[in-house]
């Protein structure tokens, strides 16, 4: 979700409370609202800031109702393997996260993987946030993870992987000695 959606979403979220916190006064006999609202109706300019307060509000439901339906569809994303005179074949995303966390787990030393990627035109870019062995070499570990994705998941999905960024995140510790 971007920024943008997470601040129509935020603002109308607040529009809602206020506005139910006033249907729920006015439920309890609290008639101050309703006074207000029939004062500022009666002048034309006040009919206009209400108006266009209304279109905003119906704007902002539209805009996260698009939102949230266009989330649901990129959930059921797929990466198109070929298009053959058969027909399509392509790969789910589930299935795919499921290949590379395969890949990166055939590299000695990787103790946790968590897997992020891309589906362009051109392949696939994997963004891989690991934890690795204290007694590793990170460079080298790294490098290997690499070269070891990339070529399993175009030897096993066909795709294009032109770009495998890898972030080590931690150093496994396996649990804490004492030292008496």
């Amino acid at each position: 979700m971007s920024i943008l959606d997470r601040a129509t979403a935020t603002l109308f979220a607040v529009l809602v409370l206020i506005l139910g916190a006033v249907v729920l006064a006015l439920t309890a006999g609290w008639l101050n609202p309703v006074a207000m609202f029939n004062l500022s109706v009666l002048p034309l300019e006040h009919r206009l800031t209400i108006g266009l307060t209304t279109i905003i509000l119906f704007l902002l439901a539209v805009r996260l109702l698009l939102v949230s339906l266009r989330l649901l569809k990129t959930e059921e994303r797929q990466a198109l393997i070929s298009n053959a005179d058969l027909g399509a074949v392509s790969i789910a995303m589930p299935a795919l996260q499921s290949l590379i966390v395969r890949a990166a787990r055939q590299v000695g030393g990787v103790w946790e993987v968590q897997p992020r990627f891309k589906v362009l035109t051109g392949g696939l870019i994997v963004r891989l946030d690991i934890t690795v062995s204290p007694d590793r070499n990170i460079p080298e570990l790294t490098r290997k993870l690499q070269d070891k994705v990339h070529e399993y998941i175009a030897a096993t999905a066909g795709l294009e992987v032109p770009e495998v960024q890898v972030r080590v995140k931690g150093i496994h510790q396996e649990g804490l000695r004492r030292v008496e």
